[in-house]
């Protein structure tokens, strides 16, 4: 599969979190404005990387955080419950998505996984295609990768609940997912990932200024 998913699907970018293990490395557009490989800021990677693949590319960045330069269909909105976490960050990409048709999909990611490949966000588009399936999760390490996953449009409502509920954390809302209906979450393998992502780099992500400084050499 090459160049773009035209089905209507899109990719949701978390831009707006706290940075806090990145000190002083970053300034106050946190690590998404931060250089990262081929001197891209370390969003503006993401977000080129996801405008090869989907339609639609929204990123969902912190009040009065100030944004790098971006691709041009790149969409920025802002998180309308601050400091609420990530899952009410998705919340808010799938609302804005969904005022102008409901999209069938959505790809989640992170600001801070420089070496995301297109092949990966295509893994997930086609994981999440199969009978019944409606969360397409890599397991890296033993360890769902929910940042960088594949979700149907309609969990929509089930995300606005969670939050709702004072849920912060994707992690829970996929546990529950789980539990309730195993049959809808697809877990995706290394072995499956390696086939198209040797090494897993694109779980790689920059945490810390150790991280940034070594942001040529990735290890996951």
């Amino acid at each position: 599969m090459s160049g773009a998913i035209t089905d209507g699907g899109i990719a949701i970018v978390l831009a707006g979190g706290r940075s806090r293990r990145m000190g002083r490395a970053v300034g106050p557009g946190g690590k998404a404005a931060a250089i990262g490989p081929g001197g891209d800021s370390l969003l503006g990677r993401v977000c080129k990387t996801l405008t090869a693949v989907v339609p639609r590319v929204i990123v969902v960045a912190a009040d009065g955080q100030p944004l790098p330069a971006l691709p041009p269909r790149v969409e920025v909105i802002r998180d309308s419950r601050p400091a609420a976490g990530p899952l009410a960050a998705i919340a808010d990409g799938l609302r804005h998505a969904a005022a102008t048709g409901q999209p069938p999909m959505a790809l989640l990611a992170a600001c801070d996984q420089p070496w995301l490949t297109p092949a990966v966000a295509r893994l997930l588009i086609r994981e999440l295609q199969l009978p019944a399936v409606r969360w397409a999760v890599p397991l890296v390490d033993g360890h769902p990768q929910v940042l960088l996953s594949a979700i149907a449009a309609d969990l929509a409502a089930e995300i606005e609940a969670a939050v709702a509920a004072g849920q912060a954390s994707p992690r829970q809302l996929l546990a529950a997912v789980v539990r309730s209906a195993p049959e809808t979450v697809r877990l995706i393998d290394e072995a499956a990932i390696e086939v198209v992502d040797p090494g897993c780099r694109s779980f790689a992500d920059i945490d810390t200024p150790e991280d940034l400084a070594g942001r040529d050499a990735p290890a996951c």
